[in-house]
């Protein structure tokens, strides 16, 4: 009787195996203010507002995502590279800037969070009624959402935040990509003959609500610095600055791929088509998920629901948790007494005011997103030039912007400002 015993790989490829394991899981333990970076900014800019782009406009609205990815970069760089040049948030340097400068960014957190969370809120309650089957007012399960999220961050806080970012982010991009590859090999495309006559002002308005949080609000720029400050105290020499940088490079250029993946799916499954996105929050979380199972199968659903929803309610944690910090930090440093207690406090009055918006007020989920976007978009070129003057301090002399990159900051300032005065002259 011979009994077979395979032979065994050569220890050099074991060797390098071993190698390329441990590089990978190396890379993965530096990301960590990337991928909240990318938990805020995945969420109802991808899901919601490039998929109805899409669905409206077909391709045509990819220059949106690419123009406003290229445009806010250098701001939105400046988060991370502040923050591990100096030691000190934005939130910080504002102050440095002056007591005026720290001023306008807590008046326009202050202005635009509550609209902010009961968006996001308001998407996340869709996805969960109809994954659910539930038939509770959008309200209250948008307030059961905010009262779970609120225990978890009092709870948990950062490092929780992290450890359920990686595994979401992961399962969400697989789907999508998998999704998207699989709705182009089967023959779906917009039909040529309604592409005709699309620019108008509906239009001007769709790129301006889409661009408003693509990738994400400008604010994500503070959120990210206050992550790299925590992320460096607690990793110390382990979490270098190049790290960072590669940690915020992977995470904002991932997002501008999920955001023209989702345009695709929502161009290539509506788009000239006589389906429509539903405005409510079930109708649209229906649609969906069937863009998915229609390509994947019926078995996908679960998948597919448990990463959406994880995904939307990762988004939920995420800003909850960075705007009661931004704020109790701009407390802190203004010279008020901050810390836990400034931080809780934050958190729960964000939390009673989003409900209330969205139980006094109730529109549609996609009138609130509009609304919410088309108020960050308003208050970019503001934090953008505020950052430039952040960068201009004398402390910030190791990672000082270089002369073209000043430039093309510049350019991209005046763009941004331009658009934004050109919609609001409009509408």
């Amino acid at each position: 009787m011979h009994i077979f015993v395979p032979s065994l790989p050569n220890l050099p490829f074991l060797t390098a195996l071993t190698r390329s394991t441990a590089r990978i899981l190396q890379f993965a333990q530096l990301l960590g203010p990337g991928l909240l970076y990318a938990g805020a900014a995945v969420g109802v800019s991808h899901l919601v507002q490039s998929t109805r782009a899409g669905a409206l406009y077909g391709w045509l609205p990819v220059i949106a995502i690419v123009f406003s990815h290229a445009a806010k970069y250098p701001f939105f760089k400046i988060g991370p590279r502040f923050a591990l040049a100096t030691g000190r948030s934005l939130v910080q340097g504002y102050r440095d800037i002056g007591r005026s400068a720290l001023l306008v960014f807590v008046v326009f957190t202050f202005g635009t969070m509550f609209a902010v969370i009961a968006a996001i809120t308001s998407v996340t309650a869709g996805i969960a009624m109809y994954v659910f089957d539930l038939g509770s007012d959008p309200a209250y399960t948008a307030g059961a959402v905010l009262a779970i999220s609120v225990v978890i961050l009092l709870s948990g806080k950062y490092h929780r935040l992290e450890s359920i970012m990686r595994l979401m982010i992961l399962l969400l991009t697989i789907s999508t990509v998998v999704a998207f590859v699989l709705a182009l090999s089967s023959g779906r495309a917009p039909r040529p003959e309604t592409v005709s006559a699309m620019i108008d002002g509906a239009f001007l308005a769709m790129l301006v609500k889409l661009m408003g949080w693509m990738p994400a609000p400008l604010d994500l720029s503070v959120w990210h610095s206050l992550w790299a400050v925590q992320k460096k105290e607690n990793e110390g020499e382990n979490f270098s600055a190049r790290g960072g940088m590669l940690d915020f490079e992977v995470g904002y250029w991932g997002t501008m791929v999920l955001g023209v993946l989702f345009l695709g799916l929502g161009a290539l499954y509506f788009f000239g088509s006589a389906a429509s996105l539903p405005e409510s929050g079930v109708g649209f979380s229906q649609a969906l998920l069937q863009m998915y199972t229609a390509e994947l199968g019926p078995w996908a659903f679960a998948v597919i629901a448990v990463a959406a929803l994880a995904t939307m309610f990762s988004t939920t944690l995420t800003v909850l948790d960075a705007i009661p910090r931004s704020l109790a930090e701009a407390l802190k440093v203004s010279g008020f007494k901050g810390g836990k207690v400034s931080y809780s406090t934050a958190l729960i009055i964000l939390a009673a005011g989003a409900f209330a918006l969205l139980t006094f007020w109730a529109p549609s989920m996609t009138d609130m997103v509009d609304v919410a976007t088309v108020l960050s978009f308003g208050a970019t070129p503001v934090l953008a030039w505020l950052n430039l003057r952040a960068m201009r301090l004398p402390y910030v002399k190791s990672a000082a912007l270089s002369r073209g990159e000043e430039r093309y900051a510049y350019i991209c300032l005046a763009a941004l400002t331009a658009l934004a005065v050109l919609f609001f002259a409009l509408f």
